[in-house]
């Protein structure tokens, strides 16, 4: 930030206000820092002066982000009681308490209550629980200012709280320091800076500062190395900055700004006034399911107006009696699923719960349903599919083999081939232990991922003669193994009971040091002072001039590590640390044996060096440590940098080692002696390659969302290289992809939103991804007509995770405001948690389309028999309802309801995951319309059958409906049609009962079906059947409110329509299953046509040609599980 500078009364002590915030014209990464302090006017000893800063505190506020917002009851309860179908239900409510209808009312008022706590109750559970979402940044800062009335030299170090940092503040930072604001690194003022900044870019490793000022202005927040940022921590080193933006200018402050941008919309005048009506009501701008919900509510209310209209219209609207507006009532309540909203509200309850057990936690529950539906997954790679940790997974040693000679001497140098060997890394990246593998010259540029996630211990195949074993290193191996343990401030240990491994220190130099731990040399063993062993002394590696070297073997019971078997420890001498400007850090030691007595002049002062490969080159000249070494040619650092440049291709991050010995009587000279000299003249040893390993199940969650056919796409801050290496090898890259599945984010926010639609397909891999190219990704997903899930954990990734369908949130390991923009938090931070939310998200669609056909078809049969009973009329012209409305509601909410929810709770399908999103589109199509309307209407049929027969078949019709039977108070005239009203409510509730079981799969047989599995059902079902015996026998109840009488004979009525409605599903469903399966066979099912054997093409995707790469199926559907 800069400074429009204005004149300054130093007689009178104070100081002209400094707008810094806003004069800049170009971006403060690009212009020298000279140039920011003299706007600012500010000195880099002195500071601010202490009043100069209270004005700019006026001026821009405090430094602190705006605070998200609390969970509020109210809007809570409002968006439960704004549900379309609640409205419609508090409608019909009105109405009900209009006609006096008292019980009507009560039992519509209590399913409201029910729906509305339900629905509140959940969702508020969950805001709570992630509620407590703090800011990311530091509670306190260092900075420099003076007292413009006492300036000296220097000014005054003080420590503030992070809000009182304003624009031009002079700040100190410091290894373990949370950056307080954005600021520019001042010149000789920098001493190893490295900065992790993964919060904020998603960049795996912390990165090395520098003072100069960068030529590229639109270069991504993670390339502006002369910066730091608000929320990064700094992991080595010190630095003086001059702050250039506060608050809600920093980066971390625009992040939050997006979290509160919508999706630009190209609507203008009269159609985004209808948009912003269509949102207003719940028919867009919410989940697929809701919205399709909410339409059904509005048409369904639609026609009951409809519905009620023809009833009223039955008595020519004169002298409507209140019998008859109490019909029009029930009809209109008939037709709507009065227990939609509670079914539906404790299906995702329940579901939502099973996901928290298995460390799901959902904050918003409609979410769930959404997941089905899912196209793509727009994921982080640090800490989501990797596990955030960096290990060594390859290291090169220029020997021609791994093997000793003949005479047990160390294998011939050679660059040309070299020996690489792997290491394994299970589940706990640190865990001390791994089997570390020599490969042959053939297999060495592709050995897949060498993790194993089943070995919680140790264990080296012994009958494998590609394993190396600690007892038998190659000499140029353990050299370098030293090396890494020696050179080296990293320390690992025990976490607490049950948890991982611990490590402190720089990320590089953890991988190392584990590495070190796993070949039996960890540091804290080589340096641990120990006695004298009854047996000859072994010597360590080049204690004296020549090459006799330990032997190592497995450590006692009690270690976790492999240990060497040492004499003696070793002590430093001198340490040259990192240091950023030439890349490289230096150690030296003596080796001080168990006994003083065998202390040698000859033994050697070993030195060690690491760093950038070309920085370490540059300071050997010869290979190998000893008498055996051999002079380094220019060739040798040729194929030296093309190896480095094999393992950098696979994503690693390649570090060189080499070391040297010197005799002992310099000991002293060496503890004086410049870096220059000490580093010189070394001898290389190898190179080690580290990376941030996937997670042990990533790879299989991939493969799941492929063969979902779901697309998932890596977003992330770091490099290309690194991100494709990743991707390929938990399989979101083929081998053979196309060139434009990857691209950085430069390149996409490159392009026009015009020509990332005309992409053939959208990339698979963006690296270097800046927070806005993944709201652009996820807004070009939905141009596309997809539905997308954007998980991520770091601040940078929120605005997407707002945007996106369904947010996903990493519990342990994300910051506060990716959780407080997230729909779904992962309390374990797997990304394989997804793919099985995902899986009961499919679930849950399911389950609701089955409940849904149940009510909805329970609707169209009720609706049916009062709209037809407008037929049957007394002497007085009045008609005689074949239900009551009691009763219709009865059957519409009470009865209906416990089946409805059972089947919203059907155990997962197992080939839920085998089959593409467009079968999870199944509500609302044709053949769902037909199931609902062939059940309804079969139902109704029956029901009002059982009615006619009774009134008709037995009694004298006409002549037998007595006056005034709607009114509720029973009379002898009544009596047959009382006794028919209990013959149809009879008959329509055990249909219901009957239905449920059906309605468990829609084509397959009732009596293929597995009914145990789901009890719940069973017990419903039997339940709704004996509803039936007290609204029938119980007096009072039964003629007063259901209007109906006992009956006898009746009931053989009933079971034969019992019978008649099982003969027609089963003939109905058994030529379901013949025109699906004729469909299979003949291709015209696109969803299940094969290319080629183990490929399923899912169909039509990006541009309507999907790569069936993503769809891997290792079975083919069988017709009988459609």
């Amino acid at each position: 930030m800069t400074s429009k500078k204005g004149p300054s009364d130093t007689s009178s002590g104070t100081e002209t206000l400094t707008p810094s915030s806003t004069g800049l014209t170009v971006a403060p990464h690009t212009i020298a820092t000279e140039k920011i302090l003299n706007d600012n006017d500010v000195d880099p000893l002195l500071g601010l002066s202490t009043d100069k800063a209270k004005q700019l505190l006026e001026q821009y506020g405090p430094n602190r982000l705006k605070p998200p917002p609390k969970p509020s009851p109210m809007k809570i309860l409002g968006r439960q009681i704004a549900n379309a179908m609640c409205l419609v239900l508090l409608a019909a409510m009105a109405v009900s308490f209009g006609t006096q209808d008292w019980i009507e009312a009560g039992v519509i008022a209590a399913l409201v209550t029910i729906n509305v706590t339900v629905g509140f109750t959940q969702e508020w559970k969950a805001e709570k629980t992630v509620a407590a979402l703090e800011s990311v940044g530091s509670p306190v800062a260092i900075v420099i200012r003076h007292d413009a009335a006492k300036r000296g030299r220097e000014g005054r170090v003080m420590e503030l709280t992070t809000d009182e940092v304003v624009p031009g503040d002079i700040i100190l930072t410091k290894i373990g320091d949370v950056v307080p604001a954005d600021a520019r690194i001042i010149p000789g003022h920098i001493s190893n800076l490295e900065v992790d900044e993964a919060l904020l870019t998603g960049e795996s490793l912390p990165v090395a500062k520098v003072s100069e000022p960068l030529e590229q202005a639109d270069c991504p927040v993670g390339d502006r190395i002369n910066m730091v940022y608000s929320g990064s921590q700094v992991t080595k080193g010190r630095a003086r900055a001059i702050v250039t933006a506060t608050g809600m200018n920093t980066e971390l402050g625009k992040i939050a700004n997006a979290l509160d941008s919508k999706a630009q919309t190209k609507n203008r005048g009269w159609k985004r006034t209808w948009e912003k009506t269509k949102i207003a009501l719940g028919v867009a701008g919410t989940t697929p399911l809701q919205i399709k919900l909410n339409k059904l509510a509005y048409l369904l209310l639609a026609l009951a107006i409809v519905l009620a209209i023809i009833v009223l219209a039955s008595t020519a609207f004169s002298d409507i009696p209140d019998s008859i507006a109490t019909y029009a009532v029930a009809t209109a309540i008939s037709l709507l699923p009065a227990s939609l909203v509670a079914v539906v509200s404790l299906t995702l309850a329940t579901a939502s719960r099973e996901l928290a057990k298995r460390n799901a936690l959902v904050r918003r529950m409609d979410a769930v349903e959404t997941l089905a539906g899912l196209t793509d997954i727009c994921s982080d790679k640090t800490g989501t599919i990797t596990v955030g940790r960096m290990v060594l997974k390859k290291a090169w040693v220029p020997v021609a083999s791994a093997s000793r000679t003949e005479d047990g001497s160390r294998a011939s140098y050679t660059t040309e081939s070299g020996q690489i060997y792997t290491v394994e890394s299970g589940r706990d990246a640190y865990y001390p232990r791994g089997t570390i593998r020599a490969l042959h010259s053939d297999e060495s540029r592709d050995v897949g991922d060498n993790s194993n996630p089943e070995k919680e211990e140790y264990e080296d195949d012994i009958t494998s003669d590609d394993v190396v074993h600690v007892d038998d290193l190659e000499p140029s191996l353990q050299d370098l193994v030293q090396s890494a343990a020696l050179n080296n401030m990293a320390t690992i240990h025990h976490g607490e009971e049950g948890q991982d491994y611990q490590a402190n220190g720089d990320p590089t130099e953890i991988a190392l040091q584990v590495f070190a731990h796993k070949a039996g040399h960890g540091k804290p063993h080589l340096t641990h002072p120990r006695r004298k062993h009854g047996s000859v002394a072994n010597k360590p590696p080049n204690a004296p001039r020549g090459e006799s070297l330990t032997r190592i073997t497995s450590g006692g019971s009690g270690h976790v590590a492999p240990r060497a078997q040492l004499d003696g420890h070793y002590e430093m001498l001198v340490e040259h640390p990192f240091d950023s400007t030439i890349k490289r850090m230096a150690t030296a030691w003596e080796y001080i044996p168990a006994n003083p007595k065998e202390m040698s002049s000859e033994q050697d002062i070993i030195i060690y060096m690491k760093g950038a490969v070309e920085r370490v080159l540059d300071r050997c000249t010869h290979i190998g440590l000893g008498e055996s070494k051999v002079p380094l040619t220019e060739q040798d650092k040729e194929n030296i940098i093309a190896k480095m440049d094999e393992l950098a291709e696979e994503g690693l991050r390649v570090l060189g080692l080499a070391g040297k010995v010197a005799p002992h009587d310099q000991k002293e000279h060496i503890k004086t002696a410049k870096r220059d000299e000490l580093e010189s003249e070394c001898g290389f040893l190898g190179l080690a390659g580290i990376y941030d390993p996937p997670r042990a199940e990533s790879k299989g969650a991939v493969m799941d969302s492929l063969r979902a056919g779901i697309i998932p796409r890596m977003l992330t801050g770091d490099h290309a290289a690194t991100a494709s290496a990743i991707a390929l090898s938990v399989g979101i890259l083929s081998k053979n992809h196309p060139k434009s599945a990857v691209m950085t984010g430069q390149e996409f926010d490159a392009l026009s939103e015009e020509e990332i639609d005309a992409l053939p397909e959208l990339p698979v891999v963006v690296a270097r991804c800046a927070p806005e190219t993944k709201v652009r990704m996820v807004d070009a997903i939905h141009r596309r007509k997809r539905v997308t899930v954007m998980t991520g954990d770091g601040v940078n990734d929120s605005p997407a995770l707002k945007r996106s369908d369904v947010g996903v949130a990493m519990g342990l390991n994300g910051s506060d405001v990716a959780k407080g923009a997230a729909d779904i938090v992962l309390a374990d931070d797997n990304f394989s948690t997804i793919v099985r939310a995902i899986r009961k998200g499919r679930s849950v669609f399911s389950n609701l389309a089955k409940f849904l056909v149940y009510l909805l078809s329970g609707n169209v049969a009720e609706v049916l028999v009062l709209m037809v009973g407008l037929s049957v009329r007394d002497a007085e012209g009045t008609a005689v309802y074949p239900l009551s409305p009691v009763a219709a509601l009865w059957i519409n909410t009470i009865a209906a309801g416990p089946p409805a929810l059972a089947l919203g709770l059907e155990p997962t399908a197992k080939d839920a995951m085998q089959l593409g999103p467009e079968h999870y589109k199944t509500i609302f199509t044709p053949t769902w319309f037909m199931d609902l309307f062939f059940f309804g209407i079969l139902m109704g049929a029956q029901t009002f059958a059982n009615f006619i027969i009774v009134l008709y078949g037995i009694g004298d019709g006409a002549a037998d409906i007595g006056l005034r039977c709607n009114d509720g108070s029973f009379t002898d005239d009544c009596l047959i049609v009382y006794r028919a009203r209990a013959c149809a409510f009879a008959t329509m509730t055990i249909l219901l009962m009957v239905h449920a079981l059906e309605c468990k799969h829609l084509t397959r047989s009732l009596f293929q079906m597995t009914l145990n599995d789901n009890r719940l059902l069973l017990w419903s079902s039997g339940a709704l059947a004996l509803t039936v015996f007290p609204a029938i026998y119980i007096p009072t109840i039964s003629d007063y409110v259901f209007q109906v009488k006992a009956i006898g004979y009746e009931w053989g009525f009933v079971f034969a329509q019992v019978l008649f409605y099982l003969i027609c599903a089963e003939a109905y469903k058994f030529v379901r299953r013949r025109i699906l399966r004729r469909q299979l066979n003949q291709g015209g099912d696109e969803e299940s046509n094969t290319d080629e054997p183990g490929r399923v093409k899912f169909g039509k995707g990006e541009k309507g040609d999907r790569d069936d790469r993503q769809f891997r199926l290792a079975d083919t559907i069988e017709p009988s599980n459609v």
